[in-house]
């Protein structure tokens, strides 16, 4: 392995020793984390003190620029080539309902999918995680804590103790 530490990963049978080290690691002053599971544990992004997402705000910036792009679409069609039919009003705001309601959800659900893009730094072709050989078995039945080496309270030889205090088993991730 070469390149600098990324951090150092504990290896856990169960859930609840996963959120238990977790939460000893939040008391111990560690503050980037990471847990990995199998499935949702309940607690556990309160433990790790996840930060609310902001992917909301982009589907709404999304959905409002959709509404305008459809009405302005429609305006500027229906002031270019004004059609007088049937006595209907060049600008028949009921008729730009429907495609002004389209294109905001196209624009919403465009803008949150890249939003969620995004937040995730996706697409990301290599982690420094995927090295390690724990993470293939964290999709059936292992439960991974990583303390990352940036952070302020990281020390590598007293959180590898602390963690072979707590872990069935510390591994080294290299960037």
């Amino acid at each position: 392995m070469s390149g600098a530490l990324y951090g150092l990963l504990g290896e856990f049978d169960s859930s609840q020793a996963l959120l238990d080290a977790v939460r000893d690691a939040r008391g111990a002053g560690y503050t980037q984390l990471e847990a990995f599971s199998p499935f949702p544990v309940e607690g556990l992004a309160q433990a790790l003190e996840l930060p609310p997402s902001r992917v909301h705000r982009w589907g709404i910036a999304g959905a409002l620029l959709g509404a305008g792009v459809g009405l302005a679409m429609q305006v500027s069609a229906s002031l270019a080539y004004p059609l007088n039919i049937g006595a209907r009003p060049v600008l028949a705001w009921p008729a730009f309902m429907v495609v002004t309601f389209l294109l905001t959800v196209l624009g919403g659900a465009a803008a949150v999918f890249l939003g969620f893009l995004f937040a995730c730094r996706l697409p990301r072709l290599h982690h420094p995680l995927f090295d390690a050989a724990v993470m293939a078995e964290v999709s059936v039945d292992r439960f991974v804590l990583c303390i990352k080496a940036h952070d302020p309270a990281f020390d590598e030889a007293a959180t590898q103790q602390w963690l072979a205090q707590r872990a069935l088993g510390v591994s080294r991730v290299h960037a």
